[in-house]
């Protein structure tokens, strides 16, 4: 599996998919080709452009997991 480098200014969930991606060792090609998300778009998210809330559902999905919104501990 190719490694990626994810930019220090990339948002909370997608540092998190990062590190799914790595623990899980999937490749973004395959996982494209799983979600029907583009490569160019997931790959994207690493470089600092934001994901939509479908895309990102899709990309999770694919992988075997889910986004959940809970309440924060500390408000």
């Amino acid at each position: 599996m190719r490694s990626f480098f994810v930019h220090d200014g990339c948002c909370t969930v997608v540092k998190g998919l990062a590190q799914l991606i790595r623990k899980d060792r999937v490749s973004i090609p395959d996982l494209a080709d799983d979600s029907g998300v583009s490569y160019a778009t997931i790959h994207g998210w690493f470089k600092r452009h934001s994901p939509s809330v479908s895309n990102m559902q899709s990309v999770l999905h694919a992988m075997g997991y889910e986004l959940v919104i809970r309440k924060r501990d500390h408000v």
